[in-house]
């Protein structure tokens, strides 16, 4: 196998094989990247049962997005033979780096967090994961935990494959219901877990046997060596959770690994805090060194005791050597990243207390429809309500003092700009002035001015504004050019000279700008053309920045003197928002987990199932459409890290994709009437563009080349024109180009977007602006007529030859209804339930709905300690 190519994966090197798969490492030639790739081993006959436990592997992992879980990219069949496509994790596993003994006690507790965020995030999807064990663990270089593996993972509601599956699984590891063949839920990855951190505290097994019937009589009904045999570091509060993991009956378990974290990270808390007795003195005179994970105690002690005149001529030698030689051997505490937050719900714009001990942000708790403000200590468990307000509160910050935080709140489609304590207590606005949309808010540090990002109407752009506490002035910082969207995303430097700023040229696509806080010429600091997610100063000469130029939200480090971006934190997951403690050793960011699945339904269906996924991945596949045969389909996804156009056959196999741009957001394909192109627009240069890619390959073409924004496009019938939306008049509305480039003619007047063509080619048909009735216009021009009175976003209605179908709300239940063009009502034809969609599409056999799907989102906030 080694250097054949497969697809367009290259194999390298054999990494392992196990019993369910022979692993490859492989170069991605389409991605330019390093991944893993897992085969059904060739030594055995793949019989069904092995070929349907492989696929649930790739299923299972693949529902699963964290930190902690290794990716599933993609599944592929060549040849008849599967293969998972998953991240390369270089690193060495668990038992590799237990062989050497037993671990120090912080990195025991850091991994065991790790790994329990891991099963934590499998637990969330309903999968239990049936088979941990150290060697299917894997540490990075710089200590990262990935749980691998999912080859034995149960999915919540699936049957058993066969009956001897119940006892697969490496014998040691395995907890007494399991080997007993009973029903097993998540409890049993808590004692398997158990084992691996019993392993990690002592070097050993905590069950032992010569044989396998011996070994499972102990794992039933022997208890394990106490830890204190091997070592006398471990707290009374660790070997509660260590006996509660490993005990036989699952009722005396933790009912979560949610619980069980929230316990670890109290040790974590605790053994942070110990002091520990100070190192010796070195030879020679030198300062000692310590351990990056040791605290020097204080110098008290008995042993101190002596005569005056000794005593002070040892402090007089010792400050000698700490003047002359102060740093000599200087120990950096290692960066460390752990979760603040990771209650159910949405948890998002942290912001830190003056002292920086405690954060302040918005949370939306589950089952929830609204966004309040809690304040949180770091290191405890609780966080504090502060406002309780049916409604939105967003973007909180602290005053200078600590005493009181200002926020954003939404009331009856306006914006206000509100104060209450920090603690909690009576809120009042601060300004009595109403704004259509507010993005932030920021408290300079001198206590003289809130400066904002906002807008005052729906028709004007986001602006700077600066308000003075003292006489509450209002002062407009900065006016962005009419080819640009707005300014937003505002941050203060510490010395209250400078404010920093996103300037975007069209949506989702800016730089970062340097005003003066009084007012002037803005400077750009960055070229990048990204989505830009967030920004914060450090030190007054740095900014940190939440960026998609290079594929998926991740953070970076801006030097604004020599105009440098290096990354600083990176992850499968978007991060967003940071934010930095004024003390400049702490960064707390948002985390945001978010899967959306293309979803279909088979609409002849009398008796209707529930909708499958086509194609699933564990990032965003959205704004599906069917080819015109019907047989492939269309759509745009991050799955590669970026978002690009991709493209696969009607069950969802064979992706493809047709874009490598690498960086800002691109989307909402459409497809040529002969099926062989799509169109679609990306920010790939910076402001929106319309491109057009060849489904047999090549590099995409840009169509427009207008400093406007050139989005959402289709096709005209005849394949000759393409339509879109275009501000280059400053507002929407529908322009016309040719397939092949040139000049483009504007066709509507009274706004437009989201155009779709008519089945015969005589009329287009569109939403006013992004939400507003469905209009539609002759093709060639002419009077723009209501179709219907309903109104809509733009992304939930489809064009078919008999009529429109579309997404609605009934007491929060979505309904897919359908416009009849012959009778002019609208029939319910579907109820999708709770759920959040958009982009429904129908086949053209009219025989198929698909429509994207949101299955998760949620975000918490996480600490960086000891940033730098």
């Amino acid at each position: 196998m080694i250097g054949k190519v497969i697809s367009h994966f290259k194999i390298l090197v054999k990494l392992g094989e196990g019993g369910m798969g022979v692993v490859y490492k492989a170069h991605d030639n389409k991605l330019n990247r390093t991944v893993a790739l897992k085969f059904l081993p060739s030594s055995r006959t793949a019989n069904e049962t092995d070929k349907a436990r492989f696929l649930q592997e790739a299923q299972a992992a693949g529902a699963i997005n964290h930190a902690n879980v290794c990716v599933i990219y993609d599944i592929i069949e060549h040849e008849d033979q599967q293969m998972i496509v998953m991240e390369y994790v270089e690193g060495v596993t668990l038992s590799e780096k237990i062989k050497s003994g037993p671990l120090e006690l912080k990195t025991v507790i850091d991994y065991a967090m790790q790994i329990g965020e891991g099963l934590k995030a499998a637990h969330a999807k309903g999968i239990v994961h049936r088979d941990i064990k150290s060697s299917n663990i894997m540490v990075t270089d710089t200590n990262q935990i990935k749980v691998m593996d999912f080859g034995l993972a149960k999915l919540r509601g699936s049957t058993k494959l066969t009956k001897t599956t119940s006892t697969i699984g490496t014998l040691a590891y395995m907890s007494p219901e399991h080997l007993q063949n009973k029903d097993i839920d998540a409890r049993t990855d808590i004692f398997s877990f158990g084992v691996v951190l019993y392993e990690m505290l002592t070097g050993e097994l905590p069950f032992k046997g010569d044989y396998d019937s011996a070994l499972m009589y102990s794992i039933v009904n022997d208890e394990p060596e106490p830890v204190s045999k091997f070592r006398s570091d471990v707290s009374s509060e660790f070997m509660h959770i260590m006996n509660r993991v490993l005990e036989k009956d699952p009722e005396d378990r933790y009912l979560s690994v949610k619980d069980m974290l929230v316990e670890l990270k109290r040790v974590k808390r605790d053994s942070d805090r110990v002091v520990k007795r100070a190192v010796p003195p070195a030879p020679d005179g030198e300062v000692a060194e310590q351990k990056p994970t040791e605290k020097v105690a204080e110098k008290k002690s008995k042993r101190w005791v002596m005569p005056v005149s000794i005593f002070s001529i040892l402090i007089l030698t010792v400050g000698i050597v700490l003047v002359v030689k102060p740093f000599s051997k200087t120990t950096m505490l290692p960066m460390r990243t752990v979760p603040f937050t990771s209650s159910p719900g949405d948890e998002s714009e942290p912001a830190f207390s003056p002292d920086g001990n405690q954060i302040a942000f918005r949370w939306k708790k589950e089952g929830s429809e609204y966004y309040n403000l809690y304040v949180k200590i770091i290191g405890t468990v609780e966080s504090d309500r502060i406002t309780d307000y049916q409604g939105n509160d967003s973007s909180p910050v602290w005053s200078p003092d600590g005493k009181s935080l200002a926020f954003i709140r939404s009331s009856e489609g306006v914006e206000y700009i509100y104060k209450v304590p920090a603690r909690g207590g009576s809120e009042r606005k601060l300004i009595d002035k109403p704004w259509d949309r507010i993005r932030n808010l920021c408290w300079t540090m001198d206590n003289k001015f809130i400066v904002l990002s906002a807008r005052e109407s729906n028709d004007s752009p986001y602006c700077i504004y600066r308000i003075a506490l003292e006489t509450m002035e209002i002062k407009k910082i900065t006016s962005p050019p009419k080819q640009y969207s707005g300014d937003s995303r505002c941050a203060v430097s510490s010395n209250n000279k400078q404010i920093a700023f996103l300037r975007d040229m069209s949506t989702y696509a800016g730089d970062i700008y340097v005003v003066p806080i009084g007012g002037g010429m803005p400077e750009p600091v960055t070229s990048l053309n990204s989505w830009i997610r967030g920004l914060t100063w450090r030190n007054n000469r740095e900014i940190i920045f939440s960026s998609d130029h290079a594929g998926i939200h991740n953070l970076w480090k801006l030097s604004t003197s020599e105009k440098i971006v290096e990354q600083v934190a990176s992850s499968s997951s978007w991060l967003l928002n940071p934010t930095i403690s004024n003390q400049g050793n702490h960064l707390a960011y948002e985390e945001r987990n978010w899967d959306t699945n293309i979803h279909q339904v088979d609409l002849l269906q009398k008796i209707r199932s529930d909708p499958t996924i086509i194609n699933p991945s564990t990032h965003v596949d959205a704004a599906a459409q069917f080819s015109p045969d019907g047989n492939q389909i269309t759509f745009m996804s991050n799955r590669s890290g970026s978002w690009e156009i991709w493209v696969c056959d009607k069950e969802g196999n064979n992706s493809t994709s047709l874009t490598n741009f690498g960086g800002p957001l691109t989307g909402t394909p459409k497809w040529s009437p002969d099926g062989r192109m799509v169109a679609f627009d990306s920010r790939y240069e910076g402001q929106v563009d319309v491109f057009v890619a060849n489904v047999e390959g090549g590099s995409p073409k840009r169509i427009t080349f207008s400093e406007s924004g050139d989005r959402v496009p289709c096709w005209s019938a005849d394949g000759r024109w393409i339509y879109f939306a275009s501000d280059r008049n400053e507002k929407n509305q529908i322009w016309k180009i040719s397939a092949t480039g040139g000049d483009a003619v504007q066709v509507t007047s009274g706004g437009g977007f989201a155009p779709q063509v008519s089945f015969d080619g005589d009329w287009i048909y569109y939403t006013r602006s992004r939400t507003s009735e469905i209009w539609k216009i002759p093709s060639e021009g002419g009077s723009e007529i209501m179709v219907s009175n309903v109104v809509v976003h733009w992304s939930i209605w489809d064009l078919t030859k008999e009529g429109i179908y579309h997404f609605y709300n009934v007491d929060k239940i979505v309904k897919l209804g359908f416009l009849d063009f012959s009778t002019g009502l609208v029939e319910e034809i579907l109820d999708i339930g709770e759920e959040r969609v958009s982009a429904p599409e129908i086949s053209p056999n009219g025989r198929w709905l698909i429509y994207e799907q949101e299955d998760q989102s949620n975000r918490d906030i996480v600490i960086v300690e000891n940033f730098r």
